[in-house]
């Protein structure tokens, strides 16, 4: 009994010190524990994830497009900003007419993924890390993509992602786990779109299919198109349509074919005759940089971004109809910009992480019912805002 209490002794003194050195290194490296209740988290009135009831609107948008910039932070425009137009220069984001953030969260902790994320934004309903469009308890959600179909919508997804990723996943498919490729995949094929652009990845691994059985799958509803987006010989013009490419296939603008240029053809498509249309567009190059701390990377799928983001906001400017909105669905890496030197002239990039980080995350609007989107929000605020606009 006493060589036991003896070893319990040493062992709580080794806790003690164990303890107390870590806590002497984070402050000696600067950091600092932040605690947090263990309870759900409960957000006062003004950020709370409540409908907003925008009454009758005379600017409803005819057609709309979700661009989700996923793992884009402020920090991230920050350095697109300085190593693209300068400070004084004239980006693209700079032509949007309205600005916000928004809080991304799951229903119950302080950091989000994707798959939590991204249903919030297309049901307007928190639900649980890594979930697809089901509530906390499994229920059945509706989503955007259902209400646009009901009302008369054509439907789109253009990701320089794996089509079956959580965010356009999270648009058409309920699934109780993002890694359920196989069931995804299904659902996809199941669905009302008329565009579908993107790659595959981890073909044959884990869960996910290999890749003639997926192709089989896609090819029940989609023509699919070549790298050119171009169907086979007297196949034009086909609806529905899907371009499938390999992994990683799609990323900056040396990429064949490029994020830009599915959007023009998507566009062209989705915009083809006088029915309203929603279209989802994704691109993955800030989390996947971020995640690997890797400023090469991000600094290439920016510069798509902003390409690809021309076009939509062109369009819209041409067309008059269109709602454009520019979201993050969380931040990754938790960038940093500071000086490098004495001079003030040049910056240096730090991260925090190769996660992702609880910070607010941009919203920017563009075109009819833009003003909405101004101010504070939740995830699950801005797709009940989005609900609301769909057009009559």
């Amino acid at each position: 009994m006493r060589a036991e209490r003896r070893r319990l002794r040493a062992g709580l003194v080794g806790v003690i010190l164990t303890l107390g050195t870590l806590w002497v290194l984070m402050r000696v490296a600067g950091l600092t524990v932040i605690r947090t209740s263990r309870d759900p988290v409960e957000l006062p009135p003004s950020v709370a994830s409540t409908a907003r009831s925008l009454g009758p609107m005379e600017d409803r948008p005819k057609n709309i497009i979700i661009f989700v910039t996923d793992g884009l932070g402020f920090a991230h425009l920050s350095l697109a900003r300085a190593v693209g137009p300068g400070i004084r220069g004239e980006a693209t984001w700079d032509r949007f007419q309205a600005y916000g953030w928004h809080q991304a969260h799951p229903v119950q902790g302080l950091l989000t993924d994707s798959a939590a994320s991204a249903t919030a934004l297309a049901t307007g309903r928190e639900t649980r890390y890594g979930a697809l469009g089901i509530g906390p308890d499994g229920e059945s959600l509706v989503s955007l993509f259902e209400l646009a179909h009901g009302k008369g919508h054509r439907l789109g997804v253009v990701t320089d992602s794996y089509v079956w990723d959580a965010t356009p996943a999270a648009f058409v498919a309920e699934s109780e786990s993002r890694e359920n490729a196989g069931h995804i995949l299904e659902q996809l094929a199941r669905s009302e779109l008329e565009v579908l652009f993107g790659e595959l990845e981890d073909v044959g691994e884990d869960e996910v299919p290999e890749w003639e059985p997926t192709i089989e799958l896609l090819q029940t509803r989609f023509v699919l198109l070549d790298e050119t987006l171009r169907g086979p010989p007297g196949s034009e013009p086909p609806t529905p349509v899907a371009a499938i490419f390999e992994e990683d296939a799609i990323g900056d603008l040396e990429s064949k074919p490029t994020l830009p240029e599915m959007v023009a053809e998507a566009l062209a498509r989705l915009s083809s005759d006088e029915r309203p249309f929603l279209m989802l567009l994704e691109s993955e190059e800030p989390d996947s940089a971020s995640h690997d701390n890797d400023l090469d990377r991000l600094l290439r799928g920016m510069k798509a971004i902003e390409a690809a983001l021309s076009e939509v906001l062109d369009f819209s400017r041409v067309d008059g109809q269109t709602l454009v909105i520019l979201v993050s669905d969380h931040e990754t890496g938790g960038l940093a910009l500071t000086i490098s030197d004495n001079t003030n002239r040049n910056l240096k990039a730090l991260w925090a992480s190769k996660d992702h980080t609880g910070t607010v995350v941009p919203v920017m609007a563009y075109g009819p019912g833009a003003e909405h989107f101004a101010g504070t929000h939740t995830t699950a605020q801005l797709g009940q805002l989005l609900a609301q606009l769909l057009a009559p």
